[in-house]
């Protein structure tokens, strides 16, 4: 989870700042979606293989060697980027940290023990006031951990909580169907991996196309449609029963989803580093990832919590449909939000100092075009 945390957004922030214009960092940050399907693919079907045919503790030891190919690498390949002075923000990151771990472990603790239980309400109000005290924090530090004007501007904002309610949707299409594959359909682990393919394929194929779509119509045609084609993937895949197949009833589901699902990560992630001056780009790429990261773990737990009230013992489908329609809802929120949020090209150019012309943001850019159209 440290390491994660540390390559993550740093790896996000190389892509946003290496790259010479804003098409340049369009078409890297398309490159990048595109890179992490292809990249689940084969970790899906690795995954499988190792669990089939040796063991599932190999799976954990997959990122050893790439982590030392990336070490032995990135001094040759990846340029250093200017170092900033100053103080470290300790208690923005301490109470950021366990403010954040406190209100996920709530909604796991909610799933298991019941909203009402003790350590549920505990844990949620120990988060809530960690997170206040960070707030505070941070608007009284002379360095802060993160600049609350970050999160302030409307359209950012708009777009980081976008980012985590389909993230946290996202992960019950992994979570169920994994689970749907193998308990219900019979699949091995090895299948169950392939299953996969057409969903992070169809993710790799339309993050091809993403720049130029961006700057063709702009971000928001493009969140709108995928937002609806991914509430629309789960109110299909909500109708899955003991009698359904692979073929005629998740293969559709999972293309659509993986095509939705590539239309909203590539523009949002384009929105929210819209702007942004080059010292704050990992800051912002942090934040981007903290979204993901918060709202697949609060996702998750929230429906799994769903799923688990209308299950039924030693039956895996029961609670499927409503599980389903609780990811449905969550695009279809993050549907309004785009529809809102990001409705004009004044509400949704993000607050930053003047800028030349030829640094105007994807976001903007294509906005403007939009209108012009």
């Amino acid at each position: 989870g440290v390491g994660a945390a540390l390559a993550a957004p740093g790896v996000l922030a190389l892509v946003t700042t290496s790259a010479p214009n804003e098409a340049a960092r369009n078409r890297g940050l398309a490159l990048f979606t595109a890179v992490s399907s292809a990249g689940a693919s084969i970790g899906l079907l690795l995954g499988g293989v190792l669990t089939d045919f040796v063991s599932w503790h190999w799976t954990l030891f997959v990122n050893v060697p790439i982590g030392a190919a990336v070490l032995l690498l990135a001094r040759r390949f990846v340029s250093e980027t200017p170092r900033i002075r100053g103080r470290f923000d300790v208690v923005g990151a301490v109470t950021a940290t366990l403010g954040s771990v406190a209100v996920v472990h709530g909604f796991i603790s909610a799933a298991d023990r019941g909203w009402t239980a003790p350590l549920t309400l505990a844990s949620f109000v120990v988060g809530v006031a960690l997170i206040g005290l960070f707030v505070r924090t941070e608007s009284r530090v002379a360095a802060p951990l993160l600049p609350l004007s970050l999160v302030r501007n409307r359209i950012r904002g708009g777009a980081l909580v976008l980012m985590a309610l389909v993230v946290g949707a996202q992960f019950s299409t992994f979570f169920l169907v994994t689970q749907y594959l193998q308990l219900v359909l019979g699949f091995s682990p090895v299948a169950t991996g392939a299953a996969f393919l057409p969903l992070s394929l169809a993710i790799f194929a339309t993050s091809r196309v993403s720049a130029r779509l961006v700057a063709k119509v702009g971000p928001r045609p493009m969140l709108l449609t995928g937002t609806l084609g991914l509430t629309a993937s789960f109110v299909w895949l909500s109708s899955i029963s003991t009698t359904s197949t692979y073929a005629a009833h998740l293969l559709g589901a999972l293309v659509l989803n993986g095509v939705s699902a590539a239309l909203v990560f590539m523009p949002v992630t384009v929105v929210v580093l819209g702007g942004v001056e080059r010292s704050q780009a990992g800051t912002v790429s942090g934040l981007l990832q903290t979204a993901q990261q918060l709202g697949g773990a609060i996702g998750l737990a929230a429906i799994v919590s769903v799923y688990a009230s209308q299950s039924v013992r030693g039956q895996f489908v029961p609670g499927v449909e409503p599980a389903f329609y609780t990811s449905a809802s969550f695009t279809l929120v993050a549907l309004l939000v785009a529809a809102v949020v990001l409705r004009s090209r004044r509400e949704s150019a993000p607050e930053a100092a003047p800028v030349p012309p030829a640094r105007e943001t994807v976001a903007v850019a294509a906005a403007d075009s939009a209108e012009a159209c």
